[in-house]
């Protein structure tokens, strides 16, 4: 059954901002963690995937990647409907937990030549515990910011989701260019590497405390009130809310390509494709992901100004117009101002794809399904699509013979969120939620 819009009940500005840092913080402290993996993919294959070809074991490595994506839509459906029948902040606070538990594992796992074939096995089961968790946190964070803002500062709102998780990659990456920095080779490979991995369980602790002092969303709590709650939100979203599904993978599919392969692949690609040292990838992904930052609170803001889609069609266009071109250019020069430039107008322009995706993800569907239905279309989409990025690129690569082929999978993903935007889409800002 439809559910009737809610009554906008905006919160006090201090329990708005506690919201937000809560929220934020517990998100990247998630990204963190996660984002480790593809940064310190190079060093990783090495030590679990042993290859006389190193192309092989980078592939494998990125096979193990995409496992943990395989496991979100799982992690989706067992958190989302825990948040939707209990709340966003309880599934928030597990979520965390359980991403700081498993990082650490990773970080203390016996490498191939210690145990053999165990030692993939176990990275795999890590990585499968990861993607339960950010499968929970992500439509979870998403709908816990959403609900506390108002119609006309949504988009600016759930833009910290994304920036808190541009924070969470930052320190992942920046944590890398310095343990590259200051460790030699054969230090880095030898344990250096873990270091960053064994801040996991600290970072479960923190995000614990933190989730547990900020209060359930304000739309959550008239949802209880009203005893709106849905007793079986997954039912009814695969029963009443398809064509709003189908429009959300189909929005997440350029999204997440683009995404994945900017954000988590660059640093390999710079240095596996571009033949760059390791260092030197992972300063350019940095300064990336600064420039991320910096653009998606003002990606959110021009949501809020002139609307979800415009600002999705335009992301989705510069893809397809510019991705061929910029990884051209990146591929051909060794000029360091030129590579930067690139990196920024990439930064850019996914921060112009997440600062429109993000809330229109939270405003397609209402608060008693909200967590569950965003579980199924963004999470299965990312699984599909995002967690085979660096995958397919690198083999891309190999099959071809060309560096520029990643281009292809990332164009070829735009082109269909581009075509769902455009035919399926309605607008869906300056509303109050459902």
């Amino acid at each position: 059954m439809e559910a009737s819009y809610a009554k906008t009940l905006p919160p006090v500005k201090s329990s708005m901002a506690k919201a937000v840092l809560a929220g934020s913080v517990g998100n990247a402290l998630e990204w963190f963690d996660y984002g480790l993996y593809g940064y310190f993919a190079a060093i990783i294959s090495s030590q679990f995937f042993p290859s006389k070809d190193p192309v092989t074991a980078l592939m494998l490595t990125f096979i193990v990647f995409g496992v943990g994506f395989v496991m979100r839509p799982i992690g989706g459906l067992i958190f989302g409907h825990y948040a939707d029948r209990v709340g966003r902040r309880n599934a928030l606070t597990w979520t965390v937990i359980l991403m700081g538990i498993s990082t650490f594992a990773i970080g203390c796992l016996p490498t191939y030549a210690q145990v053999g074939i165990l030692a993939p096995v176990l990275l795999a089961t890590c990585r499968l515990l990861q993607g339960v968790s950010t499968g929970g946190e992500w439509g979870s964070c998403m709908s816990f910011l959403a609900e506390y803002s108002t119609p006309h500062n949504r988009g600016f709102i759930v833009s910290w989701s994304q920036f808190s998780i541009a924070v969470g990659l930052l320190l992942g990456s920046g944590s890398g260019a310095l343990l590259s920095s200051l460790l030699s080779p054969e230090a880095m490979n030898a344990w250096g590497w873990r270091l960053p991995f064994w801040s996991g369980m600290l970072i479960a602790m923190y995000g614990f405390y933190v989730r547990r002092k900020v209060d359930e969303t304000p739309v959550f709590k008239q949802c209880e009130e009203n005893h709106t709650l849905a007793q079986t939100p997954l039912m009814d979203v695969l029963k009443n809310y398809r064509r709003e599904t189908i429009l959300s993978f189909g929005i997440v599919i350029g999204w997440t390509i683009s995404y994945w392969i900017i954000m988590a692949y660059m640093p390999t690609y710079i240095s596996k494709v571009l033949k760059f040292p390791l260092a030197v990838g992972l300063s350019y992904n940095t300064f990336l992901i600064i420039v991320f930052m910096i653009a998606i609170p003002f990606t959110g803001i021009l949501a809020d100004k002139v609307g979800r889609k415009p600002v999705m069609i335009g992301a989705a266009l510069g893809f397809i117009i510019l991705g061929y071109p910029l990884f051209y250019v990146l591929s051909t020069t060794q000029n360091p101002v030129v590579l930067l430039s690139v990196m920024a107008v990439l930064a850019i322009l996914e921060a112009l794809v997440c600062g429109g995706a993000t809330v229109a993800m939270t405003e397609i569907f209402p608060t008693n399904v909200r967590c569950s239905a965003i579980a199924i279309g963004y999470n299965i989409a990312v699984a599909c699509f995002g967690g085979t990025a660096p995958f397919v690129s690198t083999w891309l690569i190999s099959t071809t013979g060309n560096n520029l082929a990643p281009t292809y999978y990332l164009i070829a993903g735009s082109v269909v969120s581009l075509l769902v935007l455009i035919f399926m889409a309605k607008e869906t800002y300056n509303k109050p939620l459902k």
